[in-house]
């Protein structure tokens, strides 16, 4: 990442990750966590929601438990179950182990049982439906190579959501696969938030707004592609990547992370002590009931809804001068 002043005020998001840290960082894999099976499933739905595969949460629970047929649900879910666990570990060792072994397996994951090709890179051209990128019509092997090889630079000279962004919109505009490009980029993008210490990102699609302002961030991001694909060498895609405005899809992965960081710092905090309602919290805080309402929805205090009220506690308090806002 790039580096920042020691005196910088840190984001909202940098203060919810380093936080995170400070509690003992993401979940244990392995272990059962009712915050991150919750992520686990609403990550599901929404990615494939994008792809125009939509399930209400009963749907959804009633597949995972055996009870629906429905592959390509089940087929996203425990890729992503196996993939993230894998980025646990990762992210605990210090490593990232993206490889082309690695995308190729998300994508077999995803349509096993469902394509007899899973797995296996395109062979020939492909278009993307309503998108203003033409992925390249050949050496595709090349290019995810050199997309691996790119990542671990962009890591180290990016934010953690500029680094996502931009390894998001290469992969789509490769478009490696004949199918399956949105779901397999969306998994290997969490794959790599995760080994870099995130929870899931959640883009929403359940809404024709939503995936629209999805598809508008990535062409915003992919300008450098409209005219041609870049030869399959790392520079060049690096100088591709450098005409693309990475500030909307950004935002959009921000909006997708704050509430899994919030969801699991509070219970990081609640194991180790109760939370309080927020008239119960305020006199410690010196300040109104009412204020403490307006710092949630500023995103200056974490709080979670139970039973139609708001808990909090003084730890979860994101102060003003540390968010830069």
């Amino acid at each position: 990442m790039t580096r920042r002043s020691p005196d910088a005020p840190l984001s909202g998001l940098e203060w919810r990750v380093h936080k995170l840290r400070e509690l003992g960082g993401l979940p244990a894999a392995g272990v059962r966590n009712d915050e991150w099976l919750y992520m686990l499933e609403q990550e599901t739905r929404q990615s494939l929601s994008i792809e125009g595969y939509f399930a209400t949460d009963q749907e959804l629970k009633a597949v995972l438990a055996g009870r629906k047929s429905f592959p390509e649900i089940l087929n996203y879910h425990r890729a992503a179950q196996s993939l993230y666990d894998l980025a646990l570990q990762q992210h605990r060792e210090g490593e990232l182990g993206l490889s082309v072994s690695l995308i190729r397996h998300i994508h077999s994951e995803l349509f096993r049982e469902l394509d007899a090709r899973r797995g296996s890179f395109r062979a020939g051209s492909i278009r993307i439906t309503g998108a203003r990128v033409t992925p390249p019509t050949a050496d595709v092997d090349a290019y995810v190579r050199a997309f691996v090889e790119l990542v671990p630079t962009l890591i180290g000279r990016f934010p953690l959501m500029g680094t996502l962004a931009r390894l998001h919109v290469l992969f789509e505009s490769i478009h490696p696969f004949a199918d399956g490009n949105g779901r397999a980029g969306r998994i290997l993008l969490n794959y790599v938030g995760i080994s870099l210490g995130l929870p899931p990102i959640i883009i929403n699609g359940m809404q024709q707004a939503e995936r629209e302002t999805y598809y508008q961030a990535l062409e915003a991001g992919d300008v450098g592609f409209h005219a041609g694909f870049p030869s399959p060498e790392v520079a060049a895609l690096q100088e591709a990547l450098q005409m693309g405005n990475f500030d909307p899809l950004q935002q959009l992965l921000t909006e997708g992370t704050l509430p899994q960081l919030n969801l699991l710092i509070a219970a990081a905090v609640e194991a180790k002590t109760p939370l309080q309602p927020l008239r119960e919290l305020a006199p410690e805080l010196g300040v109104q009931e009412a204020t403490l309402r307006q710092w949630v929805q500023r995103g200056h205090l974490i709080a979670l809804k139970r039973g139609g009220r708001l808990l909090s506690h003084s730890e979860l308090l994101v102060r003003p001068s540390e968010t830069g806002k």
